[in-house]
C-alpha cells in the first residue's frame, strides 16, 4: 500500500501497551451472524471481497498499522459495505479486548510477515499466548484458517499449532495431522494469494477446527 510502511515491529514498545478496543456488531445483522476475523488484513482485499459476497455475516479486519485501518474504513464506506468492520489490533498484546469469549466463526490468519533473519523469529505471530487467545474467542464449531507462501513458516506455524503441548485447546487439523489443504476452500482470495498463484508458486494453507466434522479427502502431506 503506497504511502503506508510495508512492515512494524509487533515488539516495539509503542505497540505493547494494550489499546485496542471493543468492537460492536453493526445494528443490522442479526444477532447470531457468523464473524469471520481477518487477522494482519494490511489491504483486506480479501475481506473486503468476503464481505460482498457474503453480505449476511459480519466481517472484521485487524491491523496493528492504523494508517492501513483508516483506509480501509474510508474504502468501505465508498463501496457502501456495511457488514465490515476495520479496527487496530496487536494480536499478540491485546486481540483479547476485541471480541467476547466464543463469539468468533472463523479466524484468517494470511500471508504474516516471515520474518526471515534468526533474530527475528520471535516476532512470528503463531505462538502459544495467540492461541490459547484465538481458542478462547472461537465458538464451539469455530475456525483458524491459516495461509502462506513460505513454506517454513507455514510449517512452523503447523509444528506450533500440533505440539503435543497444545492439545488441550482442541484444534484439530481438519485435513489430517501434519497434513496441508489443498486449494482455497474461501469464496475470496487475498491480494498475495493471487500474486502467488499467478506465478505458479502454491499456497501453503492450513485450517483447523474445534469439534472437526469428517476429515475431506482435499489433503496434501
Amino acid at each position: 500500500m503506497r504511502g503506508i510502511r510495508q512492515h512494524v515491529n509487533p515488539l516495539g514498545l509503542k505497540y505493547m501497551e494494550p489499546r485496542a478496543r471493543p468492537l460492536a456488531r453493526p445494528d443490522h445483522l442479526a444477532r447470531g451472524c457468523r464473524v469471520e476475523v481477518e487477522l494482519g488484513c494490511a489491504d483486506a482485499d480479501f475481506s473486503f471481497e468476503l464481505a460482498a459476497k457474503r453480505p449476511e455475516r459480519w466481517v472484521v479486519g485487524l491491523e496493528i498499522r492504523e494508517a492501513c485501518v483508516a483506509r480501509n474504513q474510508r474504502r468501505a464506506r465508498a463501496e457502501g459495505l456495511r457488514n465490515i468492520s476495520f479496527a487496530y489490533v496487536n494480536m499478540n498484546v491485546d486481540l483479547d479486548r476485541v471480541f467476547p469469549p466464543a463469539s468468533v466463526d472463523r479466524f484468517h490468519l494470511l500471508f504474516p510477515d516471515p520474518w526471515f533473519k534468526s533474530r527475528h523469529r520471535k516476532r512470528r505471530v503463531v505462538e502459544p499466548a495467540l492461541l490459547a487467545t484465538l481458542r478462547q474467542q472461537l465458538r464451539a464449531d469455530g475456525e483458524l484458517h491459516f495461509a502462506s507462501d513460505v513454506f517454513a513458516v507455514a510449517l512452523a506455524a503447523m509444528s506450533e499449532i500440533e505440539d503435543p503441548s497444545q492439545e488441550q485447546l482442541g484444534l484439530r487439523n481438519l485435513a489430517g495431522e501434519w497434513s496441508f489443504w489443498r486449494g482455497n476452500p474461501m469464496p475470496a482470495a487475498s491480494r498475495r494469494e493471487r500474486t502467488t498463484l499467478a506465478r505458479g508458486q502454491r499456497v501453503w494453507r492450513i485450517r483447523y477446527g474445534l469439534n472437526p466434522p469428517a476429515l475431506s479427502p482435499a489433503r496434501s502431506r
